[in-house]
């Protein structure tokens, strides 16, 4: 049962719509420290708030995630069927994944003292510049298919999230193999590397508008069951 489906259960109460729009705050917030962050990291941009544009936006997101279980929880000490189980358990996974892309946005803040002092701007701009757009777009459209509940934005974005998360590894096995200046390829490569774990996370939030319950986080796993790379 899709999130579509789910929904349908509860046209008569506001419970469900207001998660919706507290993660779908949660999703705003990891997206404006996203932006903060790569006009730092990639663009040269000045570094002059750091704690509200990052840390403060990070605790704001964590908040929100501790917030939302908490009216999970209490729903289901207060649930009279059992129909309501499955949204609770996507409310809770959802809120999982842009926790975690909070974090991985914090990573990406820390790569930024990595960097060389003499940086050649125009290098991460070649590796980095295509690709933060690429996660931009995605922010905006995991936030539409889950607010709007639908499918057909949602599997694009795990469409698309599998394709960056292979191109990902081969530009992280091309920088490796290069000659690139060591500072240089740690930095490209971390940034790849956590690039590719905002993607998946986004990735994971959309399943829960096409998967069932029992298959969130799963949509591209091989069917015998082997465990994805993280």
């Amino acid at each position: 049962m899709g999130l579509s489906s789910i929904l349908d259960l509860f046209k008569k109460d506001n419970w469900s719509n207001e998660l919706v729009a507290r993660i779908g705050e949660m999703l705003d917030t990891a997206a404006e420290m996203f932006g903060y962050v790569v006009g730092i990291l990639v663009y040269g941009e000045e570094n002059d708030d750091p704690q509200g544009e990052v840390y403060d936006r990070d605790i704001h997101i964590n908040h929100l995630e501790r917030e939302i279980r908490r009216r999970v929880i209490s729903r289901l000490v207060l649930m009279t069927s059992r129909a309501e189980i499955p949204t609770a358990l996507i409310f809770m996974n959802a809120v999982k994944d842009v926790e975690r892309i909070g974090d991985y946005n914090k990573n990406l803040y820390e790569i930024i003292s990595l960097q060389p002092a003499n940086i050649d701007r125009a290098l991460y701009q070649e590796y980095l510049v295509g690709r933060s757009r690429t996660i931009e777009d995605l922010f905006a459209r995991t936030l539409q298919s889950f607010s709007e509940s639908d499918q057909d934005k949602a599997r694009d974005v795990i469409t698309r999230a599998k394709v960056f998360g292979k191109q990902a590894e081969q530009i992280i096995a091309e920088i490796t193999r290069s000659d690139l200046p060591t500072q240089d390829a740690v930095c490209l490569v971390l940034t790849i590397r956590f690039y590719k774990r905002i993607v998946a996370h986004m990735s994971n939030v959309a399943t829960t508008v096409v998967m069932p319950v029992d298959l969130l986080d799963f949509y591209d796993e091989p069917a015998g069951g082997e465990p994805r790379g993280d």
